[in-house]
């Protein structure tokens, strides 16, 4: 069984873990066929451990990582590898494929145009 994993960094701020649930509803709903599960690096739960450990007592046995980041940074590089590399170890036959950040995309200049020319909150 295929599972889909979004990793988001995490944070004290209230509200991110809503925006970032939501976000993974969504691609839930979009992505049918698979398991599809959110987690964080750090500062807010569910951390990556127990979430790939949830997966595989599920029956996942392939997942693909889809870091919600938006560049390659030393969580991406280092962190988080490292942290799916011990999990990998730790469950027998399980397969990881990590997806890149999400980076340069003509989508987001789209997005920030839009933010640009919307209504606005003054500081």
């Amino acid at each position: 069984m295929k599972g889909v994993l979004v990793i988001g960094h995490g944070s004290r701020a209230k509200g991110t873990k809503e925006i970032f649930q939501e976000t993974v509803s969504k691609l839930r709903e979009k992505m049918k066929e698979d398991i599809v599960e959110g987690c964080f690096m750090e500062l807010s739960e569910p951390l990556i451990p127990e979430t790939v450990d949830n997966m595989y007592e599920k029956g996942v046995r392939k997942i693909v990582v889809l870091p919600y980041f938006l560049f390659p940074g030393i969580h991406i590089l280092n962190d988080i590898p490292e942290i799916l590399r011990a999990k990998k170890e730790e469950h027998e036959g399980l397969e990881i494929e990590f997806a890149s950040p999400i980076g340069y995309d003509d989508k987001l200049v789209e997005i920030l145009k839009d933010r640009a020319e919307g209504d606005k909150v003054c500081i």
